[in-house]
This record gives structure tokens, C-alpha cells and sequence, in this order.
């Protein structure tokens, strides 16, 4: 009793000094926003949210290997996919500052037989508008996965193949191959491992002692386990995988305190000079780094997503207020990317959405409204795609072609979420009781007419 007394005393104490007052405030606004995620089994993982360099919110949450009942701690381990280019990048541009590249270096002078090798420059791998043909695009990259890989094996992938476009120009999609030679680039001219290179140039310098790359080896104790969703509320072990078919663009393994390092690294000190820092966030959609459009110009705000088998992945900088966001999952909804920037709103004094979900399925004539096929146009994710909203035993599900069957979440009778891509989703009424539009995100689908709902199956 006498310690329960002192520590309400101790709170009383703590609440009227200002500065711990609104930080404690924080930390049980972002506490409240993030439990709807983890009570419904769509976050797994850590969040580390600083300030000004004050951390004001610092935990973790589900379970690093579930069938051992061992929990995620702020020490955890996990695959950070997409953010693995920040590695890349800075390991190129440190070796660019030793003078041992040259980001006007043409591709064709260090390896060999790359489409339009004569053309690409250090600078157009790094900015992602190289042009190469991109390997997750290609017949054959899912058996790839499934094997050992190495820099010049993924580079091999892709040679005689033809180009996507010529270098130059803004970037247009996100460009694994691009990186993968960057990867194999950095073993040509130190005569190391990329893994090594990375170690060497990165990681130690800013002290990053639980971050690696993984090349299916051993990375230690402390990784958690990735896990995919498993219909509207459960989830699964993630199928195995071999990151070394990641190597230079999503294979590296880091903890939310060591990507504070890295965002503390980057951007201070001599890790890389001040201009080299300020061309690479400048640039927007290379470097590893992207720049939020909606930002305002005097106070931009930078971030990085990944999302790789098993997990996913985000973290924002906004120098202007000296803020860094991290969340790191070991579940492959994407859902970082969302907490992230309503964390960063929240922070902005701006609006931001809760996580809401109806508890209850939709009755029989509530899904009788909203089932059919739904035909989007030419610039649709996937172009000219059909989406069917089907009726499955265990609720409704959204059939993409070619797969997946992803789950849907309900908001309310109309609006619901896409478990898998974790995208927004409304139907429209054509008043006559049956949806004539799918609105999915930014995108219109216009329901097919001459099909009825396709039967239910059971997701792969």
C-alpha cells in the first residue's frame, strides 16, 4: 500500500512539471492509437517515437516467435525490408566520398554485360531512374526466393534482357535490380562481401550492433519471426524464404533503437558530408529515401517503407522538428506506413484517423448489397483489373486476379479495409440495394453487370 501511495504521489509531482506532463501526455495519446491495431492482430511489433531527442514513446508489442510464446521486446530483431537501400545507398556514397567510386561512373567500366551499362552512371542506380529491367517483374524471381543468392547471381537475372526505359529522368517505380548492381559494385571495388562492405562503411561506425545483412546465414539471438494474416483476425507463419535474393535492396535486420542510430547518424556529424546528406534527401524517391508531397516545403518530411515475407516496415525524419519515427513489424500488413504518418500528424498538432472496426459480420442482406465484380481502369494498380467482393465462410473477401484473396476488415456496412494491402474501401449504392461502384483508395471500379458474384473459396 505505502508504495502504491509514493507512486501516485510521484505522479502527481511528475504531472505539474510541464515538459514530463505533455510527454506522459503523448505517450498515452500514441498508446491509445495503437492498441485497436494490436487488439485486432493487424501490428506486431516495435515503435519508437523521438522528439527533439527525448524519446517519447519507446515499446513493443506481440510476439517474436509465437509458438514459443516468446514476446517482442525494444531488442528485437526484425527484417526491414525496403529500408535496407538506406544501408546500401549510404555504403555507396561513403565509398563515393573515400574516392573510390565516382557517381558519374559508368556501370559498363565496373561490371560487365549490364543492359545499357554505357550508359547508366553510379548516380541513376542510386536515384532509381537507371531503367533496368526490374527482377520482381520477371518470370522466374518467385524461384529465386526460393535459393541462395548472390550479388552477381541476381545481376546475372537480369542481363540480356531488355532495358524499361532509357537512364535519366524521374524515378518510376522502385528499382530492386538497380540496387542488387549496387550491391555487386560495392564487392567489385573493395574486394569484400556486400555484407562486409555494408558492416564496415554503416554499421560501425554508427555503432548499429544488433543491424546486419542477412545472406541465410545465422544473425543471431533476438529475430523475430515473420507471420502473414491468416483470414480477418488471425495470422501465420510466414512461408521461409532466402534473403539473400534481397541482398541490396531488403535483407538487411535491424531494432528500432539502432534505426535511431542510423536517422541519428545520417543526419549529423561526419558520417557523410552535408552536401552529399542534402543531395540525397533532395533528390525524393532514391538514396533510399522518399519525400512526402504533402509536406509543406518549409518543413518536409522524409520516409522510407518496406515490406518483405514476413514483415513491414517504416520510418519517417521530419528534420524541421527534430522528430524520427520508427515501427518496425514482424506481420506483413503494411500497416506501418499508416501508424507512422498518423504518429507524424499527431505530432503536428493535425488530424488523424483511429483504427475503428465493426465487431459484428454484415447480415445476409447487408452482404447481398455489396458483393459483385468490379472493373477498374487502365491506371488501376493493376491495369484494367477486375476485383471481386465475394462472400467466403469465414466472411467477405476481396479476389484480386492472379491473387491474392485477401480479407476484409468492416468499418461499417459500406466502408471496409483490405487486410493484405491494408487499403481503404467503399462500395456506392446504385439505389436499387446492390453496389454499382467499388471505390478503392483513389481508384473507381464500376460494377460488372453482366456477372453475378463469383462463389466462395477458400484463400491459398
Amino acid at each position: 500500500m505505502k508504495r502504491s501511495i509514493a507512486g501516485q504521489v510521484l505522479a502527481v509531482i511528475l504531472a505539474s512539471i510541464p515538459g514530463i506532463a505533455h510527454a506522459t501526455a503523448v505517450h498515452d495519446q500514441i498508446a491509445a492509437y495503437l492498441d485497436p491495431y494490436v487488439r485486432s492482430h493487424n501490428f506486431s511489433g516495435s515503435i519508437l517515437v523521438v522528439k527533439d531527442g527525448h524519446v517519447l514513446f519507446r515499446n513493443s508489442y506481440g510476439y517474436a516467435d509465437p509458438s514459443a510464446g516468446t514476446r517482442n521486446r525494444n531488442s528485437t530483431k526484425y527484417h526491414v525490408a525496403s529500408l535496407s537501400m538506406q544501408f546500401t545507398a549510404a555504403a555507396i556514397m561513403r565509398l563515393v566520398e573515400q574516392g573510390k567510386l565516382s557517381l558519374d561512373t559508368k556501370v559498363s567500366s565496373l561490371v560487365a554485360d549490364v543492359p545499357n551499362g554505357d550508359k547508366i552512371t553510379i548516380r541513376e542506380l542510386l536515384q532509381q531512374n537507371s531503367g533496368l529491367p526490374d527482377r520482381n517483374d520477371l518470370p522466374g524471381y518467385d524461384d529465386m526466393m526460393n535459393a541462395h543468392q548472390t550479388p552477381e547471381s541476381l545481376v546475372q537475372f537480369i542481363r540480356g534482357r531488355a532495358p524499361r526505359h532509357e537512364p535519366g529522368g524521374r524515378p518510376q517505380i522502385e528499382e530492386h535490380s538497380a540496387y542488387d548492381l549496387l550491391a555487386l559494385i560495392a564487392e567489385k571495388v573493395t574486394g569484400l562481401s556486400f555484407k562486409e562492405v555494408v558492416r564496415r562503411e554503416v554499421f560501425v561506425p554508427l555503432h548499429m550492433n544488433d543491424t546486419g545483412i542477412d545472406d541465410d546465414g545465422p544473425i543471431g539471438k533476438g529475430a523475430a519471426s515473420g507471420q502473414v494474416e491468416n483470414g480477418a483476425a488471425g495470422l501465420k507463419a510466414a512461408p521461409p524464404t532466402h534473403w539473400s535474393a534481397k541482398l541490396g535492396t531488403g535483407s538487411a535486420y535491424s531494432t528500432i533503437d539502432d534505426e535511431r542510430r542510423w536517422l541519428d547518424g545520417f543526419s549529423t556529424g561526419t558520417f557523410l558530408s552535408k552536401a552529399n546528406r542534402r543531395m540525397m534527401l533532395d533528390w525524393g524517391d532514391g538514396y533510399g529515401w522518399e519525400r512526402d508531397e504533402d509536406s509543406p516545403a518549409n518543413d518536409p518530411l522524409y520516409f522510407q517503407s518496406g515490406n518483405g515475407p514476413g514483415f513491414a516496415s517504416n520510418l519517417i525524419y521530419i528534420p524541421g522538428m527534430g522528430a524520427e519515427i520508427v515501427a518496425l513489424s514482424n506481420v506483413q500488413i503494411p500497416v506501418p506506413i499508416t501508424i507512422d504518418f498518423d504518429l507524424a500528424r499527431m505530432l503536428r498538432g493535425k488530424e488523424y484517423r483511429r483504427l475503428e472496426l465493426r465487431n459484428t459480420p454484415l447480415s445476409k442482406d447487408e452482404t447481398a448489397r455489396v458483393v459483385g465484380s468490379f472493373k477498374f481502369g487502365a491506371d488501376f494498380y493493376r491495369a484494367n483489373a477486375t476485383l471481386e467482393l465475394v462472400a467466403a465462410p469465414d466472411g467477405l473477401t476481396l479476389r484480386w486476379p492472379g491473387g491474392p484473396d485477401s480479407p476484409v476488415l468492416i468499418v461499417d456496412d459500406h466502408h471496409f479495409l483490405d487486410r493484405h494491402y491494408w487499403t481503404r474501401f467503399s462500395v456506392v449504392d446504385d439505389g436499387n440495394g446492390h453496389a454499382s461502384q467499388l471505390i478503392f483508395g483513389k481508384f473507381t471500379g464500376q460494377r460488372s453487370l453482366e456477372s453475378a458474384p463469383a462463389p466462395a473459396r477458400s484463400s491459398p
